[in-house]
This record gives structure tokens, sequence and C-alpha cells, in this order.
């Protein structure tokens, strides 16, 4: 599968980065602040069969985590992060990463809208929107989730992990409007090392990309008394 990262780093470190990356892919000593915990929970239909499925289930506690990436699936998606989300104090200058990984190096990054719907989502509302955004196999875990409010981080990890899911949501071309101001298409966490051979382009864009203007805001999915705090 395709991906592509946006980063912004100071403008002095620029050839010194996009070389490393080039050279030397994605790895766990990169910095820890570009780091994302990598969980897959397990086999996801013994999972979705227990009636009691708890947190302890999909994140026990001292499991060994991976380290990962965020990532889009497409490079519009990367560019807001590069030229604008991760454009923060002395990291001034956009880099923009391509490469392939193995559908099983990736999770969904539900951080900034899939959580939340699970959470708090009005189902009349979200779920077409879910099914359009993450195909119709995510109906089968957001459906339990609406109706077992407890379980629905749970089962959420599950969605987010789960092969047709992460496919649907990686093909997946509305804007979405995300907690924090966020908007992209699609969001991705990717299990780290990525090797060199795996990248494809690592560029700093000297033209700002045109934004991405959201078409679905998370804030309208919620029940009502949420729906305008998450905007």
């Amino acid at each position: 599968m395709r991906f592509f990262r946006g980063i912004a780093v100071p403008e002095e470190k620029v050839e010194r980065v996009v070389a490393t990356i080039e050279s030397q892919g994605l790895s766990r000593d990169q910095g820890e602040f570009w780091r994302m915990h990598f969980r897959h929970p397990g086999d996801l239909d013994a999972l979705f069969a227990k009636p009691d499925l708890a947190l302890e289930d999909t994140r026990p506690n001292g499991a060994e985590v991976d380290s990962g990436v965020c990532a889009c699936g497409e490079e519009a998606g990367a560019a807001y992060y590069a030229w604008q989300h991760n454009r923060k104090g002395e990291n001034t200058t956009p880099i923009i990463i391509e490469f392939d990984v193995p559908d099983d190096a990736v999770s969904i990054d539900g951080r900034d809208f899939l959580y939340t719907v699970f959470q708090l989502g009005e189902p009349e509302l979200a779920r077409p929107v879910l099914e359009g955004v993450f195909g119709e196999r995510i109906l089968r875990y957001a459906d339990r989730a609406w109706t077992s409010k407890e379980q629905s981080v749970v089962l959420c990890d599950l969605a987010c992990h789960d092969p047709r899911v992460i496919r649907a949501h990686h093909a997946n071309r509305a804007v979405l409007g995300g907690r924090y101001d966020t908007v992209f298409r699609n969001a991705f966490i990717v299990r780290l090392p990525i090797g060199a051979s795996s990248i494809i382009r690592v560029q700093s864009p000297t033209e700002r990309a045109a934004l991405l203007r959201p078409e679905i805001m998370l804030g309208n999915l919620l029940v009502e008394e949420r729906r305008f705090s998450l905007l």
C-alpha cells in the first residue's frame, strides 16, 4: 500500500533529514516526537465474539508494543500536515515522504475522528458517513459500539486493524474535519521500521499545496449535546 507522510523541520536541517530518510528509511531512532504506538490486538474475529470484550483484551498491561508513525493514503493529506498542522516554532520547512509498506504494517489512526464517532456518534447521522468513509465492514463494529457504550473504545481498536476497513479508508476521497481542526481524507499509523528500499520519494516542496476543505465535520455526526463542542 502507498502512503504519504508530512512533517516539518527547521530549515537548516532539511538536507540532512532528507538524506537520512533516503538512505536509512524511517526508524525508531529518528526522534521520540515522531513516534506513535502500533499495537495489533490479535485475532479480530475471536475478540469480536467475546461478549465481555474489554480494554485488557486489546491493550493488555505490560504487553510489548511496536513504534509507528502517522501517514495519509494520499498526498494532499500529507501536504496539509507538512504545510500547516506540523509547522510550529522552529519547524518551518515542510517535507513529504512517499513510501510503500505491506498491509499488515498498517492500522487506522482513529484519534481525531473514528474513536469519537464510536463513543458519541448519533447512529442515524453517523452510520451512512462511516460506511462511505470506512466501507460497509465498519458497521460491524460501529453498530455494536452504539448499543454497548462501555465497549466503544475496544470495538474501535478492532476496527482500526481490520484489513477490509483499512483498505476502504485508504480509498476514501471525502475530506474529513476532525478534532483539533485536523483536515484529512484518511489517517493511518504505520509500523516502524520502514526500510530505505520502501521509500519512493522524499521532497521539500517549495510551493504551498492547496488546502483541503472539510466536507464532513465530526461535530455534525455526534449526539446533540456534544455536536458543537468538537468542531
